[in-house]
């Protein structure tokens, strides 16, 4: 079968879905199969491209603060770059990143074409989308006319059909994880030195520094637990960056956690596995915003659990997919500061208990593989199975 995927966001770019796309297009669907990458792009994004191990082509995804809409000219560019792959590589099957714009797209060229378009919901895009009425008259469109939609949580699941998404399209593909790379063993002798790791419980947060990630939670449940004696052996590595860095510095100065604090910053795919193995627990306490800004899944949790951490994850969005409540993991309400604070000290009181937890942990995470999601699109894709093979024109 020949595929494309339409997304807006590409490499260099970092995130969750780029690796989830990544990982089901660029490395895992089933030999035999081809497939192109429509994708946006700043000049000097197509050098990446180059070792990519599929074909890439780019178009211009500037925008320009005067135009009304100032998207105008990046989607007119989506779409004839989407129209030319298509037509030259023979496309059987396109899937859009997501229900807008990418969807839109694909929908106008399932039209011209007379090929099938599937999509993508991630959470917190309909959430937004729902808020504003053109693109919430738009969602419900798209859906109908694709062959089917996938969702990465049940949670994902719930959001698309409030948006629209009939029932007997929709699918859920969570995330997975390449289990084996976070096995280890792994020197960490290194990151011990460089951190003063030594002798010391060692926590783990990764992901960008936004509201929504709770860094701020545990920089105040942290300081809860200096009266109770439980820092003087305890180090927190925070990797990444992100738009609340200053304030978060700024907020650890003034509770005085400068010493149990680490700020990493970003960190490499390849080198990710080993702060992972120089950790003993994970947390990230996650929760819904007002504005309704959740997450989605958390591939995080399933690198976490593979590499044989206990979890502290937010009962919130999609996570109660990603987190084993109750085995490997933790679920707590993030926007509570006694949860978060309490679910931290048992943890850190108990090196029993986070042991056995994060031995369960990799077994866990080998339930989610893969083959066995990209194996599930390509079929639902083809029209197989329970998905909807009624074409894309309508």
């Amino acid at each position: 079968m020949r595929h494309a995927l339409l997304t807006e966001q590409w490499f260099p770019a970092i995130g969750g879905s780029i690796q989830l796309f990544d990982a089901i297009y660029g490395q895992h669907m089933p030999p035999g199969d081809a497939v192109h990458i429509i994708a946006g792009g700043p000049p000097g994004s197509a050098s990446h491209d180059k070792s990519y191990p599929r074909p890439v082509t780019r178009f211009d995804d500037t925008r320009y603060p005067w135009m009304k809409p100032e998207s105008a000219l990046e989607y007119a560019r989506m779409l004839a770059a989407t129209l030319q792959v298509c037509r030259r590589e023979r496309v059987e099957v396109l899937h859009a990143a997501r229900v807008i714009p990418e969807g839109l797209v694909a929908m106008a060229v399932g039209r011209a074409l007379k090929i099938p378009y599937t999509v993508w919901v991630h959470g917190e895009e309909v959430s937004l989308f729902l808020r504003y009425p053109v693109k919430k008259r738009l969602m419900p469109q798209v859906f109908a006319r694709a062959r089917a939609v996938f969702a990465n949580s049940t949670f994902t699941q719930g959001r698309a059909l409030l948006a629209g998404a009939p029932a007997e399209k929709l699918h859920v593909i969570n995330p997975a994880v390449d289990a084996e790379a976070f096995a280890g063993p792994f020197d960490t002798a290194d990151l011990v030195e460089r951190f003063g790791l030594a002798g010391k419980t060692v926590l783990l947060t990764v992901g960008r520094l936004t509201r929504r990630k709770g860094h701020d939670t545990v920089l105040s449940a942290l300081a809860r637990l200096r009266p109770l004696g439980l820092l003087q052996d305890l180090v927190w590595l925070v990797l990444s960056d992100g738009e609340l860095e200053d304030e978060l510095k700024k907020s650890c100065s003034a509770l005085g956690l400068d010493d149990v604090v680490r700020w990493v910053g970003p960190v490499s795919r390849d080198a990710l596995p080993r702060y992972y193995a120089a950790a003993d627990v994970f947390v990230h306490p996650n929760r819904t915003l007002e504005d309704d800004d959740v997450e989605g899944f958390g591939m995080v949790f399933l690198e976490a659990s593979a590499a044989g951490l206990a979890v502290i994850g937010g009962r919130s969005g999609g996570v109660v997919d990603a987190v084993e409540d109750g085995g490997c993991g933790m679920l707590v309400d993030g926007g509570s500061l006694d949860e978060v604070t309490d679910a931290i000290a048992a943890l850190v009181r108990d090196p029993v208990r986070r042991a056995s937890m994060g031995r369960r942990g990799p077994a866990w995470a080998r339930r989610f593989q893969w083959d066995a999601q990209a194996a599930k699109v390509r079929s639902l894709a083809a029209g197989d199975g329970e998905a909807d093979t009624a074409a894309a024109t309508g």
